[in-house]
């Protein structure tokens, strides 16, 4: 796992995920089956380029199993229904052990506020210490560096 994730020594506070590939609605059974988080984006053809490229961040997940947490998220339904025609539903993750998986899926949901996580405690209340999270790979629609700081 450190070629994929990296906790700082230095300090407790970096949480570095690689986020790996791209996983599209028809392939998610392709997911690892390792803890981690996972990012689901509304992805669309570009207009100039005509390739398929992540639009918008959807949601925010973390499980011991990102393939099952996608598989049996129980707003898969909703994502896809959310598509317009010709758009796809694209999946990033980055693995995590469980010992941060909730504060990072927790950074990055207060951070980005996806359209499907209204509903989750941490859009406006971070519970954890101050974490800067720096991600790397697959990260389009992502901030690549970014500080949460413990909101009450």
């Amino acid at each position: 796992m450190p070629e994929h994730f990296m906790m700082s020594t230095a300090s407790s506070g970096l949480l570095s995920p690689k986020m790996l590939g791209y996983w599209t609605g028809d392939h998610l059974h392709d997911l690892p089956d390792e803890s981690g988080i996972y990012c689901v984006f509304r992805a669309a053809q570009d207009p100039e380029t005509q390739e398929m490229r992540v639009q918008e961040l959807l949601y925010v997940g973390e499980h011991r199993s990102a393939r099952y947490g996608v598989e049996h998220n129980e707003q898969l339904d909703k994502w896809r229904a959310f598509l317009h025609p010709g758009e796809e539903l694209w999946v990033s993750m980055g693995l995590c052990g469980q010992a941060n998986r909730e504060r990072l899926a927790a950074a990055l949901i207060n951070a980005h506020k996806p359209r499907f996580n209204g509903h989750s405690e941490f859009l406006e209340h971070f519970p954890f210490e101050e974490t800067t999270v720096h991600i790397y790979g697959k990260k389009d629609k992502l901030q690549s560096i970014f500080t949460v700081y413990p909101q009450d």
